[in-house]
């Protein structure tokens, strides 16, 4: 058998394999389309803001399904700026530009501009004037005069979104702001959490179950991490004949799995206790940090 026969068996086993696994996805209910049609991309981004060089060269290629591809020529062409954000247009997006497609009114648009590439949204006003208009108030739309050269190579088809991944800039300032206004939360007075440390005593019927109100104080910030023996001392000094009074050894023994973090994310399926037990510890956590806020 030679490479050539070789070959074709291969395509025909990947061609069989690939329309197995469409037909599955159609009876799950998905819409599958191959990708066999390639687009090329522009190595030059366009400026979505002030207008740039325009790129005529061809860095790669990406594949669509022909379905999706009309008849007229498609480039991909990567967008720069921020004149266009109310469409939705962001740093990095593809824009699929249908090359020599006539253009109408409300259209975006790849225009050249005395040899300067931009994408704008054509505009012809009550007087006959043709704009083209940014999408961002911070701009100024550009009126076509007859000072202008001007082309329009193509109308916007669509816009190719790249993988939504946030900065670490963004993330890392929300969470600043989060535990800033986790930190300016009101500390429960030293008197109110004596008051709520009483009131708990009337529903622990086990002395690990001081756990869940000490990580209910924890939470509030009235009650430092790990500082497991001041709390059993507090608790004793309020409580000198309760029945059940802790031991730092004891709640200890308690700050593991999910019961390590915020009674926020106790998870059932991660703590040192289960079933009714771990409603219980819940429960109590819960109540104490009711009683903290009234």
């Amino acid at each position: 058998m030679n490479n050539g026969t070789m070959n074709i068996e291969n395509m025909k086993n990947i061609t069989d394999e690939l329309n197995d696994t469409m037909a599955l996805l159609e009876q799950q209910g998905f819409t599958a389309l191959l990708c066999n049609a390639m687009l090329p991309v522009s190595s030059c981004p366009v400026k979505c803001g002030i207008p740039t060089e325009p790129g005529d060269t061809t860095c790669d290629y990406i594949a669509f399904p022909k379905a999706l591809v009309g008849n007229h020529p498609e480039i991909l062409v990567p967008a720069s700026g921020d004149s266009m954000q109310d469409a939705g247009y962001d740093d990095g997006d593809l824009l699929r530009i249908i090359i020599g497609q006539p253009a109408r009114d409300g259209d975006d648009v790849l225009a050249c501009l005395d040899g300067e590439c931009t994408v704008k949204t054509l505009f012809t006003d009550d007087d006959g004037q043709h704009w083209l208009v940014p999408r961002n108030e911070n701009y100024q739309a550009i009126l076509l005069s007859d000072h202008i050269n001007v082309r329009m190579l193509g109308v916007v088809r669509a816009v190719e979104k790249l993988s939504p991944r946030a900065s670490f800039r963004d993330c890392s300032l929300a969470v600043q702001r989060t535990k800033k206004a986790m930190a300016v939360t009101a500390t429960p007075c030293e008197a109110r959490v004596d008051a709520v440390i009483c009131r708990m005593g009337g529903e622990v019927r086990q002395a690990r179950q001081w756990y869940a109100v000490m990580r209910a104080l924890i939470d509030r910030h009235a009650q430092e991490e790990a500082t497991y023996a001041l709390f059993c001392q507090r608790v004793c000094r309020l409580l000198p004949t309760h029945a059940h009074l802790p031991t730092a050894k004891e709640l200890q023994r308690m700050a593991v799995q999910s019961f390590a973090k915020p009674v926020t994310l106790w998870n059932r399926h991660n703590a040192p206790v289960g079933g009714i037990r771990f409603d219980e510890y819940l429960r109590l956590a819960r109540h104490t940090v009711e009683l903290l806020d009234e």
